[in-house]
């Protein structure tokens, strides 16, 4: 097969995953801070994405970003699967795999979720994608660290191994703080918008953890995104083949042959009554 019939350097991809994301987030809570949306102290990543124009801009970017995120996952999927075939790997591997798959697309929808169903409009569905984005990419993490271990060394190095799973720990902690500090906070909470949050409306402090280990595990979340990357110079994705059926082809082709001599006739018709 040619060379012109894979896609290659995929390597960029969780490279331009971990500058779009990081990007898409600051630009939002720039604007907001700006058009007085939220307060510049502390707000969460979708307090920054709530009000128009940049909850539209967030939806719109953060959907591409999903996309994309999906496609990394399916290709990590497919990459460790081959790995494990071909190597022959521990028989545990593809179950754990499978489940990464899993873990992966639930956090890249609920992202998506997260996007489009701002908390001012449907809270449920909100706090549902945060859920899912955030602890369906926790397990996610986890479950690839697993993999990572079983593939050394034929697919992945010992210390990359130990990182992942140093990252895995670290985006637990705080996704397990965020929910309990937020959690507590809004329960504390005596304010009239959450948005513009102050330390005489209560639960200021548990406001602030919550806040920060969100950024933080957002944070987190895209160092290890970014640890696919040298893995991913060695994978190669051929692409799409489509399939014509010929004889509904040549089918169409007579019917739009048919049509055109109807018309043409029609035309002689009219023409000759004038």
């Amino acid at each position: 097969m040619d060379m012109d019939d894979f896609w290659v350097n995929l390597h960029y991809l969780p490279i331009i995953l971990f500058v779009s994301l990081p990007s898409v987030f600051i630009l939002t809570y720039v604007i907001a801070v700006l058009l007085g949306h939220v307060e510049a102290d502390f707000p969460y990543i979708s307090d920054a994405a709530t009000y128009a124009p940049e909850s539209c801009i967030f939806a719109q970017f953060i959907n591409m970003i999903a996309m994309l995120m999906s496609f990394m996952v399916y290709i990590r999927y497919s990459q460790v699967k081959e790995c494990s075939s071909t190597f022959s790997l521990q028989t545990s591997l593809p179950k754990w795999n499978y489940w990464a798959l899993i873990f992966g697309l639930t956090s890249t929808f609920g992202l998506s979720v997260v996007a489009n169903f701002q908390e001012t409009s449907v809270i449920v569905m909100h706090f549902v994608g945060a859920i899912l984005c955030f602890g369906g990419g926790t397990a996610y993490f986890w479950t690839q660290a697993v993999c990572s271990f079983y593939m050394h060394p034929f697919g992945c190095s010992l210390r990359l191994a130990h990182l992942r799973t140093a990252l895995s720990t670290f985006c637990t902690v705080c996704f397990v703080i965020t929910v309990i500090t937020g959690v507590l906070a809004h329960l504390a909470y005596k304010g009239t918008n959450p948005r513009k949050w102050y330390k005489e409306d209560g639960g200021w402090e548990l406001h602030v953890a919550s806040t920060i280990t969100e950024w933080l595990c957002a944070a987190a979340f895209c160092i290890y995104i970014l640890t696919f990357t040298d893995e991913f110079r060695d994978v190669k994705v051929t692409h799409p083949k489509v399939v014509c059926n010929l004889s509904r082809t040549r089918l169409n082709n007579e019917a739009l042959n048919e049509s055109q001599d109807s018309a043409m006739n029609h035309n002689r018709e009219t023409a000759t009554i004038t």
